[in-house]
């Protein structure tokens, strides 16, 4: 069998963060939109190709989505041999400072855009490798279960204006 190559500078810097961090690797990977087991492939420099390992390399733009959530800093990136990911790492900073700034601090707004990111990060993260049919079908279940009331009961839909329908007794 082949010697797993060593992690990359990068990769030894996001683990030393996310250890630092107290987040597990499953919640980072969630807030970063990546799959556990890309983050760990990642973060080890390597991924596994018929058994045997074969090195790679985070793009930049997945990095930077990794450094943010653990906290590592662009000039640490940048330290690491990732400058292109450290420019990234500030560009993604900055827009979130932007709708940090413009959005409202508190109430159902603030708490409806802080569940949607945690629902569409997930979200992506299932679509990943899937075919069109597979997704097709995920979009479905997605649909199903938007339709169903918290307690898992199917929603009665509110009668549109125009519907004939009664809507009181008697």
């Amino acid at each position: 069998m082949t010697e797993r190559p060593e992690a990359p500078p990068e990769g030894k810097l996001i683990k030393a963060a996310l250890a630092a961090s107290g987040l597990s690797q499953r919640r980072a990977a969630d807030l970063a939109d990546l799959s556990e087991a890309r983050w760990r492939q990642i973060v080890a420099g390597y991924q596994s190709v018929g058994g045997r390992p074969v090195p790679i390399s985070g793009p930049d733009e997945t990095l930077a989505r990794m450094a943010h959530v653990v906290g590592v800093r662009p000039e640490e990136l940048a330290a690491a041999g990732r400058p292109e990911a450290a420019e990234a790492l500030r560009a993604l900073d900055a827009r979130q400072r932007e709708a940090r700034a413009s959005a409202p601090e508190s109430g159902p707004r603030a708490r409806l855009e802080e569940r949607w990111h945690m629902v569409e990060g997930v979200l992506r993260a299932a679509r990943e490798g899937l075919s069109p049919s597979e997704d097709d079908t995920l979009a479905g279940r997605v649909q199903v279960f938007f339709a169903q009331e918290p307690g898992g009961h199917r929603r009665e839909r509110a009668a549109a204006p125009d519907d004939d329908r009664e809507t009181s007794a008697g």
